[in-house]
């Protein structure tokens, strides 16, 4: 690893893939080569008592997934097992880095993290830009017509529809000749963690006509398979929410409106 090239970071988070990943493309279309980056915040991980944890190997096999790929390109994920604010200290050690891009999280917790990164950053003369990614519509995108927030969701359901008839996706592909070519020293694995390998086997999720289109039917009885089996992927960004509201305009209303339902409750959270 060169000390001190010149670079940008892309911070991996709840954006778990490389296809349609908004922050990751604008990282990539910015000039200089990227280090994409992924931090297991130990704070969280120390609290979990199951070492088995399901979620955790969901993270970890996905992850792989993305640095496998990188592998074939002459790349690499760099993973961490550190608090956020720790990790990025060691980046800034070993890079001279212009911006760290990341895609924005809603959650409280999340926010206060980001917050003291961008607090490290600016101190050391580093950009921070984040992009909506997660959601269609962020806080303040779908409100009433005085500028608060909605509370019951039919209303905001409404105005969310009349909204989308306005948005329209830019395609976005990864050009991995940008991103910056060297080999992270080690990619942690799951003992490294603290965790174990579950019976748990990622695969990289797809929207499937033939379930999507009875979805209405059958969502209600999650024995016959017949359930998107999507929302861990939502959760993490295995998937991207875009191609999910694309593939449910054409297929299915019932699933839009759940999709639009995560993005109220988002919305309530952040106010």
């Amino acid at each position: 690893m060169s000390k001190k090239e010149k670079v940008n970071i892309f911070w991996f988070r709840r954006d778990i893939r490389l296809e349609d990943n908004t922050g990751l493309f604008h990282a990539l279309e910015a000039g200089l080569k990227v280090v994409p980056v992924f931090i297991f915040d130990k704070e969280i991980l120390d609290k979990l008592e199951d070492k088995s944890d399901r979620r955790v190997d969901y993270f970890y096999q996905a992850l792989e997934e993305i640095h496998t790929e990188l592998k074939k390109h002459k790349s690499g994920l760099t993973v961490f097992h550190d608090k956020p604010v720790e990790a990025f200290k060691k980046l800034i050690k070993d890079f001279e880095i212009d911006t760290v891009f990341c895609n924005r999280d809603y959650e409280p917790q999340a926010i206060k993290r980001d917050e003291e990164i961008q607090d490290l950053l600016k101190k050391n003369d580093v950009n921070f830009q984040y992009f909506k990614d997660q959601v269609i519509f962020e806080k303040d995108d779908v409100v009433k017509n005085d500028g608060k927030p909605y509370t019951v969701y039919t209303p905001y359901s409404r105005k969310w529809k009349e909204n989308f008839k306005s948005v329209t996706f830019k395609k976005m592909e990864v050009d991995f000749s940008k991103f910056h070519q060297y080999s992270p020293s080690k990619f942690l694995t799951l003992k490294d963690l603290g965790f174990e390998k579950t019976d748990f086997e990622f695969k990289k999720p797809s929207l499937k006509k033939t379930i999507i289109d009875d979805y209405d039917q059958y969502r209600d009885f999650p024995a016959m398979d017949h359930t998107t089996r999507l929302g861990i992927a939502l959760r993490f960004g295995t998937i991207s929410v875009r191609k999910c509201v694309e593939f449910a305009q054409k297929h299915n209303e019932v699933w839009l409106n759940e999709l639009i339902w995560r993005e109220f409750f988002m919305q309530i959270l952040y106010h």
